[in-house]
């Protein structure tokens, strides 16, 4: 019995500490679920296009314009059509994308 417990609440805190990691962590602060991104099971795929359903491209382009020294959300390798899990990970540590040939400061949420 003791054992099943300390089993089960090693469960809980990984499943905790991964649900709270990267963007999810964002989007669960904000009162979403898994279910938002994930479809009604909670186990989908996300995409750019499930990013999009609530974050739209224009805007992020317009609230990004003056980052500098350029726009990280319109590039002129791929236009604003980047796949968001390029930089922004759900349960991990975002990255810069664009650093993997340039030098940007980027700040990636």
């Amino acid at each position: 019995m003791f054992k099943q417990a300390i089993i089960a609440a090693a469960a809980a805190l990984l499943f905790a500490t991964a649900a709270s990691a990267g963007v999810a962590d964002h989007h669960t602060k904000m009162g979403l679920d898994c279910k938002s991104c994930h479809g009604p099971d909670g186990k989908g795929e996300v995409t750019t296009q499930t990013c999009t359903g609530c974050h739209q491209v224009d805007a992020l382009v317009a609230s990004t314009k003056d980052v500098k020294p350029t726009n990280p959300h319109v590039s002129p390798h791929y236009g604003n059509e980047l796949d968001c899990a390029s930089c922004h990970m759900g349960h991990g540590d975002s990255e810069n994308f664009c650093n993997q040939c340039h030098q940007f400061d980027f700040k990636v949420p």
